[in-house]
């Protein structure tokens, strides 16, 4: 789901206004209407209404499900890192003494174009005391590489919800609740877990520390190989 970038003046001033800014342009983009959008994923009008307006924020689950609506990746909602990006070098060369043009230094922002740092994530925070950070510097077509940060009891949403694709997670620290179905999966730091995400599950941090883990996903699971582990020859 591969989407152009919008630019949102001021999106990144505040985490709510960001979601909803970036969800009534795409909206617009695409010429849907408040109650047609609200119909299609499930919801109240009212409610996609509060979101474009930065009262409310999207669950995990209303998250994915505008997403697929819209036909744009999750992190189309994504707010810029709050951190500025690092100044560009002044386009001067400097000139060696046999007369060639030297090269920027290898630490200026040309030898960063693939690198994501700490504190200049793009975020998105979302209901439920969830964070997601992207650790790509820029959306991917075919997946999603994320850190997920989940506070003190937080929970994706308190129903199990399903969307297309396959889901890959990996924690880091804490301890993270995975219900799939009938299931429960309690991880542990160096735990991970694969399952496709059209099976019904939730994220739940059962503890009063924050957990971290980091997640891919890929929107099309089905394209990835037959199910369970059963490539054929």
């Amino acid at each position: 789901m591969a989407t152009d970038p919008i630019e949102i003046a001021g999106a990144s001033e505040d985490p709510s206004l960001a979601i909803g800014a970036r969800l009534a342009a795409h909206r617009a983009r695409r010429g849907v209407k408040v109650s047609a959008l609200a119909r299609q994923i499930g919801v109240s009008p009212s409610l996609i209404s509060q979101i474009e307006r930065g009262q409310s924020r999207p669950s995990v689950s209303t998250l994915f499900a505008l997403a697929e609506a819209l036909e744009v990746p999750v992190d189309a909602f994504f707010r810029d890192g709050d951190a500025e990006p690092p100044p560009e070098l002044p386009r001067l060369g400097l000139v060696l003494d046999d007369g060639d043009e030297a090269s920027r230094p290898a630490s200026g922002p040309a030898s960063d174009r693939h690198v994501v740092r700490r504190d200049q994530r793009s975020a998105i925070d979302i209901e439920g005391g969830v964070r997601w950070e992207r650790l790509t510097p820029a959306p991917l077509d075919d997946l999603e590489f994320m850190e997920l940060i989940y506070g003190p009891g937080a929970e994706s949403h308190a129903s199990l919800y399903r969307h297309p694709g396959m889901e890959m997670v990996l924690v880091l620290s804490g301890k993270l609740v995975i219900f799939l179905g009938f299931d429960r999966h309690e991880l542990d730091p160096g735990d991970s877990i694969c399952f496709p995400s059209s099976q019904p599950h939730r994220y739940l941090n059962p503890t009063e520390e924050t957990t971290r883990a980091v997640t891919v996903i890929l929107p099309d699971g089905g394209t990835h190989g037959p199910p369970n582990n059963q490539r054929r020859p």
